[in-house]
């Protein structure tokens, strides 16, 4: 069946079915619709997999750019030197 013929089919089945069944298929539409506007406001991940929307984001890095601006961070030769002795 292909997605056209899916659409009729529920379509159909929506016209002739109870209303306790439409008031299930309406909570699972809602939740659908709730996950995509969750997911679609995350625009990046932490490296311990937390989603970060624009605004976390954008928060991060400015925190991020005051630490360097403070001076906690590593060069890269240091950091080399660094992993030698691991």
């Amino acid at each position: 069946m292909n997605t056209e013929e899916k659409r009729k089919a529920l379509a159909k089945w929506i016209l002739e079915t109870d209303e306790h069944s439409l008031n299930e298929v309406e909570a699972v539409y809602n939740i659908h619709s709730k996950n995509q506007e969750i997911s679609s406001d995350i625009v990046a991940y932490t490296v311990s997999g937390e989603a970060l929307t624009k605004e976390k984001y954008i928060q991060k890095v400015k925190e991020a750019e005051k630490r360097m601006e403070e001076g906690h961070f590593i060069s890269s030769e240091d950091l080399k030197k660094k992993m030698i002795s691991w």
